[in-house]
């Protein structure tokens, strides 16, 4: 999987992800000959954003380049998971958005690159049934859903709603589960929840931590994605909330 050279800079149906230099924040705001007090702030503020800027941007290719061998995680040792964890930290401390629920950015499809999760990467089943395809996740913050779904072999998917706890987490009750791309419908039952802590979002990268302790690292695939009626929902949550 090449994770970093498309994560960072790569194109969504939305635009085109800055690059590094892109994203350094810019003055717009031209000043005037009798510079004014309010100007002079701004002024500060930008130069003063710009270091913030470049640090994310080395800590997000840091964290990525660490993941890019690790299969999603699969081949991950203890040291390279503490590793990534640190990492993952690292960015975190950078937040631009520590308001997640209310970002923008958090809507859309979301490639799911890296977890610790068990249960999500299979390692304790035969290699033949472990998701080998890619697995995604949709967030849709305004009408407060969310979906998954893993691709090759099994297309198995769910669906749920969110609940919010506070300016970045979320209760996720799951509400119907798809299999096999949907030729098998169950409603979860009630005991299927889970919660989620949106630890750092961007308009390239997610980092999310679940209430089993479990990292998630995600990068943008789609952001104009957004949910269809739950009778056409086919994903699966539950493998990034446990």
């Amino acid at each position: 999987m090449n994770v970093a050279p498309r994560s960072i800079g790569a194109r969504t149906r939305g635009g085109t992800a800055s690059s590094s230099s892109a994203n350094t924040p810019k003055l717009t705001q031209k000043l005037t000959t009798s510079t004014t007090s309010t100007a002079r702030k701004t002024l500060t503020r930008a130069t003063a954003s710009a270091p913030d800027a470049q640090a994310r941007e080395d800590a997000k290719r840091a964290l990525l380049s660490a993941i890019e061998p690790l299969e999603r995680g699969v081949k991950a040792s203890d040291e390279e998971k503490a590793h990534v964890d640190a990492l993952a930290t690292a960015l975190e401390a950078l937040n631009p958005n520590p308001k997640s629920l209310a970002a923008p950015c958090i809507n859309g499809e979301w490639e799911l690159v890296y977890t610790t999760s068990a249960s999500i990467l299979g390692t304790k089943k035969p290699a033949f049934l472990r998701p080998s395809g890619k697995i995604y996740q949709t967030i849709d913050a305004e009408s407060l859903r969310a979906r998954n779904r893993e691709t090759w072999p099994f297309y198995n998917a769910v669906a749920a709603e969110l609940t919010p706890t506070s300016d970045s987490a979320v209760k996720v009750q799951f509400k119907k589960f798809f299999v096999f791309g949907g030729l098998i419908k169950v409603t979860a039952p009630e005991r299927a929840r889970g919660a989620l802590d949106i630890t750092y979002v961007d308009d390239e990268v997610r980092v999310s931590r679940g209430d089993k302790g479990n990292l998630f690292v995600l990068i943008m695939h789609d952001n104009e994605k957004r949910l269809p009626g739950e009778e056409n929902a086919s994903g699966s949550l539950k493998v990034l909330s446990s």
